[in-house]
């Protein structure tokens, strides 16, 4: 029965993809605002070598990047490559699924932001994220998982007319992704170490076709 559930949900997801992002991100908010609005962290996340950072608020450029990257490469494989496509929205909808429910199980918070004390644009614009963004969910970072699974994806990607420039763009990209989120004081580098320990370990998850070891039957289905 539930086997039998889960064909059909990919049958449908495959035939309707956009209904399909639509329903899983507006799930995905009302849950994210829920934990944001109700949950309180039992465990403050800290390193030492947090202390060790500095401070850098030109690097909310690519923290706020993030947001585009993400959402344009998700764009262009739904034109270009459909599997491709499938292949991220697997990767990063898995892995904020998993981050969703560890924010459930084990609240986690920080004690990092510093007092914004600049008046260039870079500063206004760290103090904004600030205040819009609680200090709250943080371990393991879902801007640290997404951006891992958008490069990977777009590592092993044939859809780029120009992959010699969009490859090493994109590595560029999500490394200062990551790195923003530490320099930002957003995250502690505990959050960062076990993000990419968990997409690591959903690597494969990936590029595991859905259909892999089900009968021609069940894979006609899903098709």
């Amino acid at each position: 029965m539930i086997e039998e559930t889960v064909i059909r949900l990919a049958a449908a997801a495959k035939k309707h993809p956009v209904c399909f992002c639509l329903i899983y991100f507006a799930a995905y908010m009302i849950w994210f605002s829920l934990l944001e609005r109700f949950r309180e962290p039992v465990i403050i996340v800290h390193s030492a070598i947090d202390d060790l950072i500095p401070f850098v608020p030109v690097f909310i450029v690519p923290y706020l990047i993030w947001f585009f990257y993400i959402a344009l490469t998700t764009f262009w494989f739904y034109r270009h490559s459909r599997e491709d496509f499938w292949n991220v929205c697997r990767y990063m909808c898995t892995g904020m699924f998993l981050a969703l429910a560890i924010y459930t199980i084990l609240p986690t918070g920080l004690h990092l932001r510093q007092e914004i004390t600049g008046t260039d644009i870079f500063s206004r614009m760290v103090a904004f994220v600030y205040q819009t963004d609680t200090a709250t969910n943080v371990c393991p970072s879902i801007h640290v998982m997404n951006s891992i699974a958008v490069n990977a994806v777009v590592q092993r990607s044939d859809a780029f007319k120009h992959p010699r420039l969009v490859k090493p763009a994109s590595y560029l990209l999500a490394v200062s992704i990551c790195l923003s989120t530490v320099l930002l004081k957003q995250h502690s580098v505990i959050d960062v170490f076990w993000a990419i320990i968990m997409e690591i370990m959903l690597y494969s998850l990936s590029y595991r076709p859905f259909y892999a070891g089900r009968t021609a039957k069940e894979q006609k289905k899903i098709a």
